[in-house]
């Protein structure tokens, strides 16, 4: 799927693939994940995660972007395309 894909939609697709290495090469190695960066604001505490967890969440968020613009996108070449065959 990354091979094939000439596209932008490949960056993403390696950023996931990549941090997904990432986690299984701590998985063999360590036998388990080290999750090191840690947030507090107040009260506020947020999740755990470690670098690779950071690649899958932005490769993800990406992908989702693409999708979207590249439906709005299609419906505006729909609608185009549409309208000029009615003009």
């Amino acid at each position: 799927m990354i091979i094939n894909n000439n596209n932008i939609r490949k960056y993403p697709l390696l950023m996931i693939f990549a941090g997904a290495c990432g986690n299984l090469y701590d998985r063999i190695v360590y036998k388990a994940v080290p999750d090191f960066i840690d947030f507090h604001v107040g009260e506020f505490h947020w999740f755990i995660f470690n670098v690779a967890d950071i690649f899958i969440s932005l490769g993800v968020f990406c992908m989702i972007l693409i999708e979207l613009i590249d439906i709005k996108v299609f419906h505006q070449i729909q609608l185009y395309k549409f309208c000029i065959t009615f003009y």
